[in-house]
């Protein structure tokens, strides 16, 4: 017997047939008295082990899922926009910061999140959480969400290169200082032989560590009323400057290829030596650099100016309760036991060296053990010095749009600094850099004008 589409297909039919009956033989999730949904394997395992316990105290079911951020953002989006009261609706819901923006494309009013300014006072959250860190999960001065992290950064990088070259990082206050740096550590690896031992690492035409950089000096490419700062003459000095630590004459600057192996073998082979670091991504560092154990450390972000921040955040987890959460009140204990109590502080405390966002909570003698992955030095205790004085960073429907306009300003702008040479005119890039960003936020500023609801 002979199948007219080929065996190939038939397999693959039978595969299929074979997965939707399991599929729907699959027994229903129980009827819960909450459900949650995360979409980080790290905080569903932390998670899971606090659930029972919960149960417990209060007598209840809860559902715990997970779900791939992005399927997890588009279905809630489905939700909120259907309007419609759903069984399979999350009373609590993580959401990633740059799934976040999305949600705030409405009035506030319409924001399918409830308004958590109430709650944060009357339990005493809001004056314990830096207050910053409310900005990604807020909107004209309403808060949507709890931070589960701070995330403020720092730079990681293998003192013994630096040293042997003759460079000590650590006096390399602002970010030129930075730059010349980097240049006597390239030149003397170079000299060496080592043509592909790079001071920092860098992309050429994503703008996330640009943006990290522009935070630094408070500027958000949209804030959180909606107003654009791409033509804020500091964003464009920053382009300028960041274009040439990525390209021309002065690079100092490379970026790991994809995946954990090269990024292992670039940090263990020295080919990356510095690396801008939030407390989440140490924790990486740390799992696959271990060869380097003692050889690296840690110093504050250099500055642009004497009233920048000398740290900035990348990346955030909020939890959220959607407007039709069935029980408000047991949710908010379920929150805080999961982020806030001494169960949950010790669950995040095996898997991560995240920073909890509760100012007394830093206090505990975990976050103040000299680490020898860095030397000796007390690791956490720089991140607890710098975490007050991270930048609030806004999140929009449209900071997608802004992310590619900065993306397209720096790929100009590395194309003149490769044109120019040594002759790269300081005045002229930045005028250039101007221009560009004046002409995006034309752009943006319009489509921002046609996405707004009436």
């Amino acid at each position: 017997m002979s199948f007219h589409l080929g065996k190939p297909i038939l397999v693959m039919m039978i595969i299929a047939l074979i997965a939707g009956a399991v599929v729907a033989m699959r027994p229903a999730q129980q009827k819960a008295d909450l459900t949650v949904w995360v979409f980080a394997d790290s905080h569903y395992k932390a998670y899971l082990p606090l659930i029972p316990e919960f149960e417990k105290q209060h007598n209840v079911k809860v559902n715990l899922n997970i779900l791939n951020a992005r399927a997890l953002a588009v279905r809630l989006t489905s939700m909120f926009m259907s309007g419609e009261p759903s069984d399979e609706a999350p009373d609590m819901v993580e959401m990633e910061i740059g799934l976040m923006g999305r949600f705030f494309r409405p009035p506030i009013k319409d924001i399918g999140f409830m308004p958590l300014n109430d709650r944060l006072q009357e339990s005493g959250l809001y004056d314990r959480i830096v207050q910053t860190r409310f900005a990604p999960w807020s909107k004209e001065g309403v808060i949507f969400g709890v931070p589960h992290d701070l995330h403020p950064c720092v730079i990681v990088y293998r003192d013994d290169l630096f040293r042997e070259a003759g460079v000590d990082l650590t006096t390399a206050k602002t970010w030129p200082q930075y730059h010349e740096a980097c240049l006597k550590f390239r030149d003397y690896w170079v000299g060496r032989g080592f043509k592909t031992r790079h001071a920092l690492e860098l992309p050429e035409s994503s703008s996330d560590y640009l943006q990290v950089m522009l935070l630094q000096r408070g500027i958000n490419p949209i804030d959180g009323y909606g107003n654009i700062h791409l033509e804020d003459p500091r964003t464009a000095a920053t382009l300028a400057f960041y274009a040439q630590l990525v390209a021309g004459k002065k690079k100092v600057t490379q970026q790991s290829s994809q995946g954990i192996g090269a990024f292992t073998r670039d940090l263990t082979e020295g080919s990356l030596c510095s690396f801008i670091a939030p407390d989440w991504r140490v924790t990486y560092i740390k799992r696959y650099g271990a060869a380097v154990t003692g050889k690296m450390r840690m110093m504050p972000m250099p500055v642009f100016e004497p009233t920048d921040s000398p740290t900035s955040t990348w990346g955030g987890t909020m939890m959220g309760f959607p407007r039709s959460c069935k029980n408000p009140d047991l949710a908010w204990k379920l929150m805080e036991f999961l982020y806030f109590s001494e169960e949950g502080m010790k669950q995040r405390r095996e898997s991560t060296e995240i920073l909890p966002p509760i100012k007394p909570m830093w206090a505990d003698p975990f976050y103040h053990q000299a680490d020898p992955y860095f030397g000796g030095q007390k690791a956490s205790e720089l991140y607890i010095e710098l975490a007050p004085k991270i930048p609030p960073r806004y999140v929009s429907f449209a900071s997608p749009v802004a992310t590619l306009a900065l993306n397209e300003a720096l790929i100009r702008a590395t194309a003149y600094v490769e044109e120019h040479g040594d002759h790269v005119d300081q005045q002229e890039l930045e005028a250039n850099c101007r221009k560009w960003l004046a002409d995006s936020a034309a752009d943006l500023r319009t489509r921002m004008d046609q996405w707004r609801f009436d």
